[in-house]
C-alpha cells in the first residue's frame, strides 16, 4: 500500500517528528473528524470505517491533528476540512460569574442545553458557566496552572468560549486550538464543544456529564495554551485530563467506565493507552507526593517528549520512575477485594481488579520463567504451589520502566527470566521461610519485582528489602495531615503483648531514615499498636510525601507504608 513519508511540524515549530501515514489511515482519520464536527456529512462507506475506533471520550486529538496538518489530506478533503473548522454560531450567549468565559448556546433546535429538562436552556447553560468557574478555580487559582490565553475576539469578545452542541452520543467534548499568541510562541488560542444533555452511551448523565467535561478540557486549554500540543504523547494529554475530573469532582467518578482496559492489559506500554484508562497513574503520583510534581511534568514537556518529563519529575524529588512504577503496580493490584483499608487507592473499593494472568502449577524445587515485557510496562505472573498445605499462592510483579523504548519503541519487547525455588541458589532473594526467587534481565536498571504470597505484600523493591514475618495489617489515619482534628497520632498495628518495647525506623521514599526510637506496644481497641507523632528526629514536621515503617520486634519485622500530608 502506498504511504505518504511526512516530516510533520506543531504550528510553533518547537517539535519536529518523522511518520508515516497510509492513504488508508489518513481516511480513517478524516471519518473520524467528520464524525465529530459534522456526522450529516458522512457516507455509508465512511461510517464503515470508523465502527471500530474505540471508546472517544474527548475528540481532542483527532480535532487538533487534522487542524493542524490539513496539508497530509487529500484536496477534496482539505476543502471540506476547510469549511468545517469554522466555529458554529449560536443564538445568545452568557458570561460566567466569575467572568472567564463566555458560554454560546442555541435556546431553539436538537442543540438547546438541556441537562435538566425541568430547567430553562438560560439556567442549564448557567450551570455549565458554573462549572466552568469551579475548573478555573482549581486548575488556575489552587493548583497554580496559568489560565488559557484568551482569544482574539473570535466569538465577539476577548473572554473564552465555550460552545453547547448536541454531539452525538458518547462524546462528551473536545478543545480546539486555533493561533499562536504570537508568532512562534508555542502558546495556543483555543475554544471548547461540550455536549448539550449527555444522554445516551455516557458514563455518566446530565449536568454531571458537563462537569467532569469542563474540568476535561479547561485543562487541555491549559496545555496548549502554556506548554505545548504533541499529538505523538496524546495519551499523557488524555491522562491529565481524565485525572483532572476527578481532582476538581470527586464525587463524580466518570473515569471509572474507562478503568477496565488497563487493568485488564497492564502489560501493554503506557503510550499504547488511550489515555481515560490511566487516569489512576496521576492519582497514584497526587496521593504519594501531592499536585506539583505533576504541574512539573508540563514546564518539562515543551523540551522533552511525556515519559521523559514523569522521568526527570520524579527524579528531582528524590526518587525514580522505576520505583515508583512498580509501587503503581502494587496499587493497582490491592483494589477490590483485595483493598486494605487505610492504604494505597482511596477509591480502591470501586476499581477492577487487576489481571494478574493465567495460573500457573509451580513444582518444586525450582521453576523458571521466561517472558519478555514492553517499555513502561507492568507484568503481573501467577504461580500456585498446590504441595503447600493450604496451597500458596505467589504474583510476581515485574516492571519495565524503560522510558526510552516506551517513546521510540512500545510494540517491541524484551525478554527477561525469573526463577521461583524452595531452596536458596546464588544471587537469589529469600521472600519468605521456604521460598527464594532470582531475577535476571540483561539491562536490570529499568527494572524492578516485587512478590505477593497469599495476597501478602512480601517483597517490595528498593535499596533496602525488609523481609516480614508477619506483614502489618495497617495503619490510621493514613494519610496522616498535620494539625488536622484528630490527627495526633499515627498508629501502627502489630501483633504483640502489652509494654513489649519494639524498635522503629521510619524512612523517606528515597529511603534516608528519618526517625528511630524504642516504642511500646499498647492497645487501641481490638488492635495492638505503637504510636508516633509524625515527627523527625529534630522533632520537626516533615514533608509532604511517602514514608516507609519498619518495626523489629525480636526476630520478627513489620513493614509498611503511610502518606504524611503537611498542612
Amino acid at each position: 500500500m502506498k504511504k505518504i513519508a511526512i516530516i510533520l511540524f506543531t504550528v510553533f515549530g518547537s517539535f519536529v517528528f518523522a511518520q508515516e501515514y497510509s492513504r488508508l489511515h489518513l481516511d480513517s482519520i478524516y471519518a473520524e473528524y467528520l464524525s465529530i464536527k459534522a456526522p450529516h456529512l458522512l457516507t455509508d462507506k465512511q461510517l464503515k470505517i470508523i465502527e471500530n475506533t474505540g471508546t472517544i471520550k474527548c475528540a481532542f486529538g483527532t480535532v487538533n491533528f487534522v487542524r493542524m496538518n490539513k496539508n497530509l489530506f487529500d484536496a477534496e478533503q482539505q476543502n471540506q476540512i476547510e469549511k468545517i473548522t469554522q466555529r458554529t454560531p449560536k443564538q445568545t450567549s452568557i458570561v460566567s460569574p466569575n467572568g472567564f468565559f463566555r458560554i454560546h448556546f442555541n435556546t431553539t433546535g436538537n442543540d438547546i442545553p438541556r441537562y435538566n429538562i425541568a430547567q430553562t436552556p438560560l439556567q442549564n447553560a448557567q450551570l455549565v458557566a458554573q462549572a466552568f468557574d469551579s475548573s478555573y478555580t482549581f486548575e488556575v487559582n489552587y493548583l497554580g496552572y496559568p489560565p488559557p490565553p484568551l482569544d482574539d475576539t473570535s466569538g465577539g469578545d476577548n473572554l473564552y468560549d465555550v460552545y453547547i452542541n448536541e454531539l452525538g452520543s458518547g462524546l462528551y467534548g473536545y478543545t480546539e486550538y486555533e493561533s499562536e499568541t504570537s508568532p512562534g510562541s508555542g502558546k495556543l488560542r483555543s475554544f471548547i464543544v461540550i455536549d448539550n444533555d449527555y444522554v445516551g452511551s455516557f458514563a455518566t448523565n446530565g449536568i454531571d456529564g458537563a462537569r467532569v467535561t469542563a474540568a476535561h478540557e479547561f485543562h487541555h486549554a491549559i496545555q496548549g495554551g502554556n506548554y505545548i500540543f504533541r499529538d505523538a504523547d496524546r495519551f499523557f494529554y488524555e491522562i491529565t485530563s481524565t485525572a483532572m475530573e476527578e481532582f476538581v469532582y470527586d464525587s463524580i467518578n466518570d473515569y471509572y467506565a474507562y478503568m477496565n482496559s488497563y487493568f485488564n492489559n497492564p502489560g501493554n506500554s503506557f503510550a499504547n493507552n488511550n489515555g481515560y484508562n490511566l487516569a489512576v497513574w496521576n492519582i497514584y503520583l497526587r496521593d504519594s507526593y501531592g499536585y506539583d510534581v505533576l504541574k512539573r511534568q508540563w514546564e518539562l514537556m515543551p523540551q522533552l517528549r511525556a515519559l521523559n518529563a514523569i522521568y526527570n519529575s520524579l527524579s528531582e524529588i528524590g526518587t525514580s520512575l522505576r520505583t515508583e512504577f512498580n509501587k503503581f503496580g502494587i496499587w493497582t493490584f490491592y483494589t477490590r477485594s483485595r483493598r486494605i483499608p487505610g492504604m494505597y487507592f482511596e477509591e480502591a473499593a470501586a476499581y477492577p481488579l487487576i489481571r494478574t494472568g493465567t495460573p500457573l502449577t509451580f513444582t518444586p524445587p525450582a521453576d523458571t520463567i521466561n517472558g519478555s515485557s514492553y517499555g513502561m510496562a507492568n507484568n503481573f505472573i501467577t504461580l500456585i504451589n498446590p504441595n503447600a498445605s493450604p496451597q500458596d499462592t505467589f504474583v510476581v510483579l515485574i516492571s519495565n520502566s524503560d522510558a526510552d523504548r516506551g517513546i521510540n519503541g512500545p510494540n517491541l519487547s524484551v525478554p527477561y527470566s525469573y526463577i521461583l525455588s524452595v531452596d536458596s541458589i546464588e544471587g537469589s532473594i529469600k521472600l519468605s521461610p521456604g521460598y527464594y526467587a532470582f531475577f535476571q534481565q540483561n539491562d536490570p536498571q529499568n527494572w524492578a519485582v516485587s512478590e505477593f504470597l497469599n495476597r501478602q505484600l512480601v517483597r517490595e523493591d528498593s535499596s533496602i528489602i525488609l523481609l516480614p514475618i508477619e506483614v502489618n495489617e495497617f495503619v490510621f489515619p493514613n494519610p496522616f495531615v498535620y494539625n488536622k482534628a484528630g490527627h495526633t497520632e499515627i498508629n501502627l498495628t502489630l501483633s504483640g503483648n502489652i509494654n513489649e518495647e519494639v524498635d522503629l525506623n521510619v524512612y523517606s521514599s528515597a529511603m534516608e531514615l528519618v526517625y528511630e526510637s524504642t516504642k511500646q506496644i499498647r492497645s487501641f481497641g481490638e488492635y495492638r499498636v505503637i504510636n508516633w507523632n509524625g515527627l523527625d528526629n529534630s522533632g520537626k514536621k516533615l514533608a509532604s510525601g511517602v514514608y516507609i515503617y519498619a518495626i523489629r520486634k525480636g526476630d520478627d519485622i513489620y513493614k509498611g507504608k503511610l502518606v504524611i500530608f503537611h498542612d
